[in-house]
């Protein structure tokens, strides 16, 4: 069966250079029928004007579309009506939701929602919202964007001591966790198989930890939960989702699948496998094996990817030191570990009409090639997905291109 491709047009002045039509001909002669929008943005500055009235309860105001930016903003508004009329689907990934701050902080629940209704008085044909994330971070490189040991500000204390939790225990759970990856020494040498009561010894063991994740995974459905309500509040079709990572990280980010699944209507985990740059699987067991180097003189670099299996199981085979996940992925990469982390996206979701991945060949670092592009779409098909994400249409060459007309069956 083929597989049905919604397109991530990540820079929306696409249809400015080439013209809305020839857009969405050219969609449409590769049998894609699904738009993402997002960010609306044109040069850093927003695409769409907002309503005063909206944000009286807000302490944020959201930045003004400059004038120069009105003709802009019809092309944009022209396009999606024209294709709303081939009956296309339109969903919106990044529409300037955020209020800045933790995403404990109230304003952000304040801000957003005005935000999503703000964008819907522009864009009143929007199907829905894929928001990216949120999530809390999930590498251990102390200057990474995305640092697990990351928030203990005012605004996740007071939230945590709302819910009943001891803030101040999960600070010293997680610091706990910190210092037993900076002191691996003891371990003896050669890689050891985890299995689930491996894993549930560990929080037994330090119950404090187990409680440091779970209050994540309350403050990403607290949030995840008001913008679904506020979408079925502008109309009880239009749909919400989110996109979290891998099943092997999620956990860490503050995502149970499961749980998430009774809030959003679908869920977008992002399969995104290429090396160094922006939160690629590769890019991420690297500096997570580098960071254990770093912290434990001694270990090598094959040592250290052999523990970072085991905590993920995660890997890439044929892989024997660092430098070595520069290489292309090998096959057995995608019939092993992708197919795996499919196959928990399938158990922990259940509804394949659910599961709707990002994918995509590189952000940043090193890019991935269309061979691998082929072999991902391949397993994607095989392990009976259905619909998935592709990041993104200004980012594709054309040997790309050829790749996904074969997958779509055109």
């Amino acid at each position: 069966m083929a597989l049905d491709i919604w397109m991530f047009m990540g820079k929306i002045d696409a249809f400015e250079k080439e013209g809305a039509d020839a857009v969405l001909d050219r969609l449409q002669g590769v049998g894609i029928n699904t738009l993402v929008l997002g960010d609306l943005i044109f040069d850093a500055q927003p695409a769409y004007p907002f309503t005063p009235g909206l944000y009286t309860g807000c302490e944020t105001s959201p930045p003004a579309m400059p004038p120069e930016n009105a003709p802009r903003f019809e092309i944009l508004r022209e396009a999606v009506r024209k294709a709303k009329e081939r009956g296309f689907g339109i969903y919106l990934h990044d529409w300037g939701q955020n209020a800045p701050g933790c995403i404990n902080n109230p304003e952000k629940l304040r801000y957003g929602p005005s935000r999503t209704r703000d964008v819907v008085r522009s864009l009143p044909q929007v199907d829905g919202f894929i928001l990216d994330g949120p999530e809390w971070g999930y590498e251990i490189a102390p200057a990474h964007r995305s640092n697990l040991f990351r928030c203990d500000c005012d605004c996740c204390r007071d939230r945590a001591t709302a819910w009943g939790y001891d803030f101040d225990a999960l600070l010293g759970a997680r610091d706990r966790l910190k210092s037993r990856l900076q002191n691996l020494g003891h371990l003896p040498k050669g890689r050891r198989e985890r299995g689930l009561m491996d894993g549930l010894d560990f929080l037994i063991d330090d119950p404090n930890l187990f409680d440091w994740f779970r209050f994540k995974t309350d403050s990403i459905e607290h949030y995840v939960r008001t913008f679904a309500e506020t979408a079925r509040q502008l109309h009880p079709s239009r749909a919400m989702a989110c996109g979290p990572r891998l099943p092997a990280f999620a956990p860490l980010t503050g995502y149970n699948f499961r749980r998430l699944s009774e809030i959003v209507d679908f869920q977008c985990p992002k399969l995104y496998f290429w090396q160094h740059g922006v939160d690629g699987l590769k890019g991420t067991l690297y500096r997570y094996a580098e960071t254990l180097c770093a912290w434990n003189p001694g270990l090598t670099g094959s040592e250290a990817l052999d523990r970072v299996r085991e905590l993920f199981a995660l890997w890439v085979p044929g892989t024997s030191g660092l430098d070595d996940l520069d290489d292309p992925l090998p096959p057995e990469f995608f019939q092993t570990v992708v197919t795996a982390e499919i196959a928990k996206m399938r158990e922990r979701i259940g509804d394949i009409a659910r599961i709707r991945p990002w994918m995509g060949l590189h952000h940043g670092g090193v890019r991935m090639g269309s061979n691998e592009l082929e072999q991902l779409l391949n397993v994607i098909a095989a392990g009976g997905l259905v619909t998935f994400i592709y990041w993104h249409y200004s980012d594709m060459a054309g040997s790309d291109w050829e790749v996904v007309k074969k997958t779509t069956g055109q």
